[in-house]
């Protein structure tokens, strides 16, 4: 097990009194653990149980988690009847029958019993306690399945992160061998330029601009910390905890070290290794943004 992913999805269905529950959970990239709950009419009790379950499992990411209902949970409820509904309406047909004339039968009374609202079925009681306790191990399964599905593409995520290290790592392996090449050719160009214009230069003089230029242009400290940067990442990419903000951090600076390499860099073939590793800490941007 290694880094995750803040991108899952998790499915649990279960039995919770009279009713089949279904709790799907689901998230995103989120720089934060941001938690979004829906549930039934009614439930509103077992929200804070659910926030809790999905912080003691999660620390970055946008979560959705819907709870739904299937059943109406009166298989095993009480018949109430609206008997003050019921004698209006009785009534109501009673008064008719006179004006119209006709005798009223009390055996049609029945009939009223299909009137919207007259009959209605109180579900069986199910205790708050109760429902939140089965509701919580429901969560649990779907938290198990998202994670689970999180670590598996945390894992793809961990080797695709490996694959552009080491390919900085041949960048900068390349800029490392040809830094020095660098400063003799441009000691060959300034050469080369005097001679051009038939001026005598002193070597003394010659040893100070070179030097100079080898100033400008160093970038040993840069390089340095640029594999020190690699370094801790391949180190935080075989880490349990979440390292998601550290990832982000050390991009950031793996990013500015590289810039500044391409602002010192005078060496067409220092600048396009810098052009190239510049690519490849864009895609370590992008997947770190994915890292939990």
């Amino acid at each position: 097990m290694g880094i995750r992913s803040m991108t899952g999805f998790g499915r649990a269905e279960g039995r919770v009194g009279l009713y089949d529950v279904v709790v799907e959970a689901k998230s995103v990239n989120h720089r934060f653990l941001e938690v979004s709950v829906r549930l039934p009419r009614d439930w509103s009790f077992a929200e804070m149980i659910v926030r809790d379950r999905v912080k003691a499992r999660l620390h970055r990411g946008r979560l959705d988690v819907a709870v739904s209902l299937a059943g109406t949970g009166a298989e095993a409820g009480e018949v109430q009847v609206d008997w003050a509904l019921i004698d209006a309406l009785v009534e109501a047909d009673r008064t008719l029958c006179d004006k119209l004339g006709i005798e009223f039968d009390p055996r049609a009374a029945r009939q009223w019993l299909m009137f919207p609202g007259a009959v209605a079925v109180r579900p069986a009681a199910l205790s708050e306690e109760e429902a939140a306790s089965s509701l919580a191990d429901l969560v649990d399964a779907a938290l198990e399945k998202l994670v689970a599905m999180r670590e598996r593409e945390g894992g793809d995520l961990a080797r695709a992160c490996e694959g552009y290290l080491d390919e900085v790592e041949t960048r900068l392996q390349a800029i490392r061998e040809r830094a020095p090449a660098s400063v003799a050719a441009y000691r060959a160009s300034l050469l080369a330029r005097v001679s051009e214009l038939g001026v005598s230069v002193d070597d003394a003089r010659l040893a100070q601009e070179v030097a100079l230029f080898a100033d400008r242009v160093a970038i040993d400290e840069e390089l340095v910390r640029l594999e020190a940067h690699v370094r801790a990442m391949r180190g935080d990419l075989g880490r349990t905890e979440p390292v998601g903000r550290r990832l982000d951090f050390l991009v950031q600076e793996m990013h500015r070290e590289v810039n500044t390499i391409a602002a010192k860099s005078q060496d067409a073939e220092i600048s396009q290794h810098v052009v190239e590793m510049k690519a490849l800490v864009e895609k370590l941007r992008e997947q770190a943004q994915n890292v939990e």
